[in-house]
């Protein structure tokens, strides 16, 4: 699904902080009419730096999108035009002059000769000899030596076995099994240290922890926040960026409206440079910012994304680097062996409350954990001792904030914001959406 592009302040302009003004129906889906054919012509367009890093290979399937385009960007053009009118010198076609060597050089070289080991002296002379043999004789084919065993004895002493360095976590209950004992071999796996990495989160998180802000704000409020959140859902989608992005962008986004106030006109520029600061921190290829524009519809300009970038970097003061609820999440769903699906039901819960500014000042591992709890209810699983140690909670710390979860995703007839309903309703999230909340936890 491709985020529609369309500037936000036209559809925050009726809220106020203390609630809101007229009805909600134009906000968003109804800021242009349907039938607009501006309106249709854009939601066929693409990105145009994105085209290109969607093709695979540069397949029939990409450079199609790229003809049906007349005015989109496409960057290998840049390329051709400049190389189009080089013309190649017929110089580079002449043979290359062989090396003149007079008797001067001859002297110098047996001279350094002189002063090389034997053994190098030696060697060089071998080479010689087999290169001038080379072009009358035909060149026999060898062989590869094998490595002899002393050799490969050797190397297999000096091996580094990782399980000779791990330490198992401290404190590990007997009738519980290490998880990162088992993935030892597991290349894309940290497990030395994945312990004490999570516990350093742990730890951490209770520095950056967000707090409520509104309360500063003079003209935002959190019902602008979700309408924001709901679609940069849609523009990570689009985008097709990792789902760390999305929760690191609303996280940057969090951080600064505890420091800074801002006027509602700006609101969707924080969003948007929020996200591609985050782009930049966890993406190998990120969307650069002329497709930040295309999908605000050009609502701003180069400037003012360089220059959001600039004022959210001083005011944090560089400090990008916070736990996440997703990380705990995934984390805590490996440990406990849970299927691709209950982890997926998770994270639909646990994407819902991002949306919801009163969830902000909560714990992200315990918004991770409660999430996972309200999912193996759901699933008629059981929390068991296993996330007990990893998780550091306790199933009764978890009941009150999963009740509050369990009530957010509860279907609402008149609901704007359902960018992530969506989502989680697709075949390809298992369709997790339409799992029925709980009458009761």
């Amino acid at each position: 699904m491709e985020a529609q592009k369309r500037p936000l302040a036209a559809n925050v302009v009726n809220i106020r902080c203390g609630g809101v003004v007229g009805q909600m129906d134009g906000l968003l889906k109804n800021s242009l009419p349907k039938n607009d054919p501006k309106l249709l012509k854009r939601g066929r367009d693409s990105p145009p730096n994105l085209l290109q890093k969607k093709k695979k290979n540069f397949g029939v399937a990409g450079g199609a999108a790229i003809k049906n385009d007349e005015n989109a960007y496409d960057p290998t053009r840049t390329i051709e035009t400049k190389i189009k009118n080089i013309k190649i010198s017929q110089k580079n076609d002449l043979p290359l002059k062989p090396l003149m060597i007079n008797n001067n050089n001859k002297k110098q070289q047996n001279e350094v000769a002189k002063n090389l080991p034997i053994k190098a002296v030696k060697n060089r002379n071998a080479i010689g000899q087999k290169s001038s043999t080379a072009a009358t004789t035909k060149p026999n084919v060898q062989k590869q030596q094998q490595p002899s065993k002393t050799v490969a004895d050797d190397d297999k002493k000096h091996r580094i076995d990782p399980k000779d360095y791990y330490e198992p976590p401290k404190n590990l209950p007997a009738d519980i099994i290490d998880y990162d004992r088992t993935q030892l071999e597991n290349i894309n796996s940290e497990p030395i240290y994945a312990f004490e990495i999570f516990e350093y989160l742990r730890e951490k998180e209770q520095t950056t922890r967000c707090v409520k802000y509104m309360h500063q704000q003079k003209e935002i409020s959190s019902r602008m926040r979700t309408i924001l959140i709901d679609w940069l859902v849609e523009v990570q989608q689009t985008f097709e960026l990792n789902h760390e992005t999305l929760y690191h962008a609303i996280k940057i986004m969090d951080h600064f409206l505890m420091l800074s106030q801002i006027k509602r006109t700006r609101l969707q520029l924080l969003g948007i440079v929020s996200m591609f600061i985050a782009a930049k921190c966890d993406e190998r290829i990120y969307p650069i910012i002329e497709d930040f524009l295309y999908i605000t519809d050009n609502s701003y300009v180069r400037d003012d994304i360089i220059k959001m970038e600039i004022e959210i970097l001083q005011v944090l003061q560089f400090n990008l680097n916070y736990p996440l609820s997703y990380s705990f999440l995934r984390r805590f769903a490996r440990v406990s062996s849970q299927t691709l699906e209950t982890l997926t039901l998770s994270r639909f819960i646990l994407e819902t409350s991002l949306m919801d500014y009163t969830f902000i000042d909560e714990l992200d591992s315990k918004m991770a954990a409660a999430s996972l709890l309200l999912a193996l209810r759901m699933k008629h699983l059981q929390w068991n001792k296993t996330l007990d140690f990893y998780t550091g909670y306790r199933e009764q710390d978890l009941i009150e904030l999963a009740k509050r979860l369990n009530q957010l995703i509860k279907p609402v007839n008149n609901r704007q914001q359902e960018s992530i309903r969506n989502k989680y309703s697709d075949s390809v999230f298992f369709g997790v959406a339409n799992i029925r909340p709980l009458d009761d936890i």
